[in-house]
């Protein structure tokens, strides 16, 4: 007999029901509601990717959602700091309780330095291991993903099971996590970002080495490498690949930033001071980030050893940059006559995105063909493969999967046909048996 009973149906004291808010049938937003007649955790509160884009009216009603969510809410449990998972917590009220892994509630901590704070005004705590919130014993299982710190859940009421994958892959460096994942669960919400895009994903070590290959097979340029600061496996594939060339990897002060808080809790991630890394401080970036923080900035130059822009046009050979379309304002001048290398190592759809930071950049790539026509990308999901799926679920076997965070919930079934897979929609509510 089916776990799923039915839906917008009345829950007794003994059964937890669980309303998917958004992710059923789509990438990103993710919000996942489970309650019972005592309890209301939400899993996940996340800024749909395509937020901007949308019209005002629109907007105004993701915003208001969020706060309808978040309200009489017990717990927020983070799966980790990427926006389209924590970044409608502005939204929730006052002194609302969230938990998240040390990383994560680190690392949300540069949308305050660098923009809106979304959450001075939430208790983020720092999760256990387990916690128990009301009704719910709440466990945390480490998973790889392409955050650093990102994590699973497991949500138990009476004998039922509940686990949130949260986003997960085995292609990264630390892949074999999935294996500590709790087994015989009852419901699995599974992410499925890859359905419909086949074959293997690169692993880190592949991207690493790729780094290698590139700037060995350009040995006169100066490398810049578009990648998210936040992306910390990406940042130590580049350094190591710097290691293995013998360059010196630059970062700018708000990846330098990013990876002094990673340091606090792993202090082997490459930061200043370490040989081989030097910080680059581009004027109008520099400026603004001055007069939001002049103390911050001031200590991110103590101990640092400081790479100088001119040096890139004298010595290019030596360097690698990591680069994103907003500083190009600053780096353009010092590129003008500068044999360089650029390379994605972003999601593919960023570059679809109707912003002047981007626009800019296409522009200036319009001017130099042949750069445009060699740009090369170098790049691996932080979301699991197809196989990837299957190797999961076959450790974890659930009795029933739930699909989240994907565009082709169809595909569930025909890839796991001895699991009941459940077909969800947003703002239904579902109800289980906790008896």
């Amino acid at each position: 007999m089916s776990l799923f009973l039915s839906k917008h149906m009345n829950s007794p004291q003994n059964n937890i029901t669980f309303t998917i808010h958004r992710g059923s049938h789509q990438i990103g937003g993710n919000c996942v509601e489970l309650a019972t007649a005592n309890t209301k955790i939400l899993v996940d509160c996340g800024l749909p990717l395509d937020f901007e884009e949308q019209p005002a009216e629109v907007q105004e009603k993701i915003l208001e959602d969020a706060k309808e969510w978040t309200r009489d809410c017990d717990a927020i449990f983070l799966s980790h700091y990427h926006g389209d998972h924590y970044g409608l917590l502005r939204e929730a009220p006052e002194g609302a309780k969230v938990y998240a892994t040390k990383e994560t509630a680190n690392l949300m901590k540069v949308s305050g330095v660098f923009g809106e704070d979304l959450t001075k005004h939430l208790d983020v705590q720092p999760v256990a291991d387990t916690v128990t919130v009301k009704d719910f014993r709440v466990t945390k299982y480490d998973v790889d993903h392409s955050a650093l710190g990102a994590c699973a859940f497991l949500f138990e009421v009476g004998d039922k099971r509940i686990l949130y994958s949260g986003d997960i892959r085995l292609h990264g460096k630390k892949g074999v996590l999935y294996k500590n994942l709790p087994q015989n669960v009852d419901y699995l919400f599974l992410e499925g970002t890859n359905l419909g895009r086949s074959g293997r994903r690169k692993t880190e070590k592949d991207v690493e080495n790729a780094f290698v290959e590139q700037i060995s097979s350009n040995p006169d340029s100066l490398h810049l490498v578009w990648c998210s600061s936040q992306n910390i496996d990406r940042i130590v594939d580049l350094y190591r690949a710097c290691g293995k060339t013998n360059r010196i990897l630059g970062v700018d002060p708000y990846t330098a930033y990013i990876l002094e808080l990673v340091n606090q809790t792993h202090p082997s991630i490459p930061n200043k001071g370490y040989t081989g890394f030097q910080i680059y401080f581009p004027w109008y970036f520099t400026k603004r980030m001055i007069e939001k923080d002049k103390q911050l900035v001031y200590a991110l130059r103590k101990g640092a050893t400081k790479l100088e822009q001119n040096d890139l046009q004298v010595n290019p050979s030596k360097y690698v940059l990591v680069f994103r379309p907003k500083l190009l304002a600053d780096l353009k001048n010092h590129l003008a006559d500068t044999k360089v290398c650029l390379t994605n190592s972003i999601w593919a759809q960023y570059w679809e995105q109707d912003k002047p930071e981007i626009n800019s950049m296409k522009a200036w790539l319009a001017e130099k063909p042949e750069l445009r026509k060699k740009l090369p990308d170098i790049h691996t999901s932080g979301h699991a493969d197809v196989a990837s799926l299957q190797q999961i679920v076959e450790h974890i076997q659930p009795k029933l999967i739930v699909p989240i965070h994907t565009e082709h919930s169809e595909d569930f079934g025909p890839l796991f046909p001895k699991v009941e897979v459940l077909e969800v929609t947003d703002e239904v509510q579902y109800s289980i048996d906790a008896v």
